[in-house]
């Protein structure tokens, strides 16, 4: 009965890692490499197509705002005029190469991703700490009375590790579906670049420029927190340090073990599984906050 407790937990564990070895082969792939390139080709023809827009956009805000600001050519200096014309070719620019300006944000989040996890030179996949183990290992080895006992306390905690597996299949999902919608989101800003680019052109709408490129920073930067999210919660998973501290676990007597030990582990993994839920769901939260956006 104890080990059917267990098993129920390491079920949602082996679960959880699944998840974690898919999210993670997805954080280590580029969007140009995704589903064989074929996706990123699409968007690359898409933006390109858009660049006319694009183009047409940044004519209108240029003039708009040129002519808005003189009100008499004769008092035009000769670097003012190379100052606005030297702005409009930087935008065009800008405009003309964006897929290759947007992949400088995409290769700084993957180079920040790889070094994440080669630094995480102690990331294993999740599994029950060895205090839990042992403690159901006392309980094999005990009275027959406290086996008894352990008995009528092992319904109870087999419908906490069944809410537990719940839990962590739910975790699981989420962090699946997170990672997925991460690349939808670069793939639908990729697209549509030229426009927001375009208003780059002039001064007054030149905050709509800066505001997607950094908007753009942080949907590339939600895999530095999404793997963050994953190393700490394997970490915190696979640890002794339970989250009740206060509930002592070494006990001498193995059912008063028993009872603490697997209790506290299945509450530490329940709360655990729901802050990665948590802090997956808010990792462009997170981003923008720190650039501002």
């Amino acid at each position: 009965m104890e080990y059917s407790v267990l098993w129920t937990i390491q079920m949602g564990l082996s679960f959880l890692n699944n998840c974690f070895g898919d999210v993670k082969a997805l954080l280590m792939t580029a969007p140009a490499d995704y589903a064989g390139g074929a996706i990123w080709d699409v968007v690359v023809k898409i933006n390109t197509g858009i660049q006319g827009i694009g183009y047409g956009l940044l004519v209108l805000f240029f003039l708009m705002t040129f002519f808005k600001t003189t009100s008499n050519f004769k008092d035009l200096s000769i670097q003012q005029v190379i100052g606005w014309i030297a702005r409009f070719l930087i935008v065009k620019f800008v405009i003309d190469y964006g897929i290759q300006v947007l992949n400088f944000s995409i290769n700084v989040s993957m180079g920040i991703n790889d070094t994440i996890f080669q630094n995480a030179t102690d990331f294993e996949f999740a599994q029950i700490s060895p205090e839990v183990i042992e403690a159901a290992q006392q309980m094999m080895s005990a009275n027959w009375w406290e086996q008894i006992a352990a008995n009528f306390q092992s319904i109870p905690m087999g419908l906490l590790g069944m809410i537990g597996n719940i839990i962590m299949w739910a975790a699981g999902i989420c962090l699946v579906v997170c990672t997925y919608l991460r690349f939808f989101r670069l793939f639908i800003y990729s697209c549509l670049a030229p426009v927001p680019l375009s208003t780059l052109g002039s001064p007054e709408t030149s905050q709509t420029g800066k505001h997607f490129l950094k908007a753009y920073a942080a949907v590339c930067l939600e895999i530095c927190v999404i793997a963050l999210a994953i190393v700490i919660f394997t970490a915190m998973a696979s640890n002794s340090a339970f989250i009740f501290p206060s509930w002592e676990a070494g006990n001498t007597n193995a059912n008063f073990t028993y009872w603490n030990t697997l209790i506290n582990y299945l509450f530490q993994i329940m709360l655990q599984s729901v802050m990665l839920v948590v802090v997956v769901m808010s990792a462009n939260r997170f981003i923008r906050e720190m650039l501002g956006v």
